[in-house]
């Protein structure tokens, strides 16, 4: 199955919209892109979102196991499927290292090149930087594991012939983002050292960075009522697609 569009490339500032579950209302939706789950919308919906003349984004977590219709295929993999997720119940993380996942993850691929959709977003790649994983697992993942995954997720959706973004895991950035297209990251304005700036190598090669901050992150790490007022000046010059849930 080949998509036979060019490899679409997001630039810097395009607008956007998370919305993975819930119904979307077109006509009120004035954004260019739109992230959707690949397994919720159906290939009539990406129709419906492509005739309104929007990008489209289809999300699957390729780190953990997620209830999903291809679930019971993880684990016929020995040694797959790994120890619980703690944020997201009913979610266990992957050993991402073993060959036996690579077929399963081809496969949503090949879905997402069927319903047409622009590109993907690949979650939870970065379990390397989980603590928990680090402590409890006894042969736990390392930076060049998880650079191993993102080329080979990057590579193959190329194969494909559609576009591939990177998930968050910024602690491999400078390895990996020739590989993609566009990035997608979560509360960067939110950590200790809001690591929003390290994107603008990867801004100034004219690729889209998808932000988005959530309301909760956002009081608590940038001073509750001013929390928007300097959200705004931690961007300040970076050109990031950014939206507040």
């Amino acid at each position: 199955i080949i998509n036979t569009y060019a490899i679409w490339q997001p630039k810097p500032g395009t607008t956007w919209n998370y919305v993975l579950k819930g119904y979307i209302y077109l006509r009120a939706e004035r954004v260019e892109v739109l992230d959707v789950d690949l397994h919720k919308r159906s290939e009539e919906d990406i129709k419906n979102y492509h005739d309104a003349d929007k990008k489209v984004i289809c999300y699957f977590s390729g780190g953990t196991l997620e209830d999903r219709p291809d679930k019971d295929e993880f684990y016929k993999v020995e040694g797959l499927v790994n120890t619980s997720y703690n944020k997201l119940f009913g979610n266990y993380w992957l050993d991402i290292r073993k060959e036996g996942l690579k077929p399963i993850l081809k496969e949503r691929m090949k879905l997402a090149v069927e319903k047409k959709c622009d590109g993907i977003e690949v979650d939870n790649i970065d379990g390397y930087e989980n603590e928990d994983l680090q402590k409890t697992w006894s042969n736990p993942l390392t930076k060049q594991d998880a650079i191993n995954f993102a080329k080979w997720l990057s590579a193959t959706a190329h194969e494909l012939d559609f576009s591939i973004g990177l998930k968050n895991s910024l602690f491999m950035i400078d390895e990996v983002g020739d590989d993609f297209e566009f990035a997608i990251n979560e509360n960067c304005v939110s950590k200790k050292e809001n690591n929003c700036y390290l994107y603008k190598n990867f801004l100034s090669k004219g690729k889209a960075v998808f932000a988005i901050t959530y309301l909760t992150s956002l009081r608590k790490s940038l001073q509750g009522n001013n929390g928007i007022e300097n959200l705004c000046n931690i961007l300040n010059d970076l050109n990031l697609s950014m939206i507040i849930k």
